[in-house]
């Protein structure tokens, strides 16, 4: 069963392989406003980290830097961090393993999202609390970015000016399309207009 256990910082094993970058400024701006609900996620089977590798990071340059442990980080008797990691999970391989640690990363990068809603959403936050908006890594000119210029600011169409005359030379075929409501109807103009020597086909 999954739970949530406190272990010491120094002690959590990072993945071998981690190919995600971090934007870590933002990460610990996101901490310290809102505190560490959960630092990472273990392997059981290897004992090493598939999730939640900024995080750690970033809180290591915290307790480094001397900072105070934010909200839900706890600190045992001789001073060490104590950080939330979600256990209780096991790979089956080591190639099941980096599989999950990729797609803990791609699935939420990969849906997007709807830009009018999210700049929408980012406006209210802005116009709440301006450090609210830094920490969730944007700012006022991305908001800008997401919402489409007004069409009504744009540049008027040029008009098109009459240029010099042409000559326009008739077709060497003329033709026309009758329509007809059935086939019977078809079969029998084709067989009439054919009979009077006319050039005719049929169109399906």
């Amino acid at each position: 069963m999954r739970h949530i256990e406190h272990m010491p910082l120094p002690e959590i094993a990072r993945a071998v392989r981690n190919p995600k970058e971090h934007d870590l400024p933002t990460i610990r701006k996101s901490i310290q406003k809102w505190g560490c609900t959960l630092a990472g996620e273990l392997d059981e089977r290897t004992g090493r980290l598939v999730a939640g590798h900024g995080r750690l990071h970033v809180l290591e340059e915290m307790a480094s830097d001397g900072a105070s442990p934010p909200e839900g980080v706890k600190v045992s008797d001789d001073g060490v961090w104590l950080v939330p990691i979600l256990r209780g999970w096991s790979s089956r391989s080591d190639a099941d393993a980096e599989g999950y640690l990729v797609a803990n990363n791609s699935t939420s990068e990969r849906g997007g999202w709807d830009r009018g809603a999210l700049a929408d959403m980012l406006t209210d936050i802005y116009e709440a609390d301006e450090e609210l908006l830094a920490a969730t890594g944007y700012d006022p000119t991305d908001i800008e970015d997401l919402v489409p210029a007004d069409l009504g600011d744009a540049p008027p169409a040029p008009v098109p000016t009459p240029g010099p005359a042409e000559r326009v030379e008739p077709p060497d075929v003329w033709g026309v399309i009758i329509t007809c409501a059935t086939e019977e109807e078809q079969v029998e103009l084709l067989e009439r207009l054919a009979a009077e020597g006319r050039s005719v086909r049929a169109l399906m």
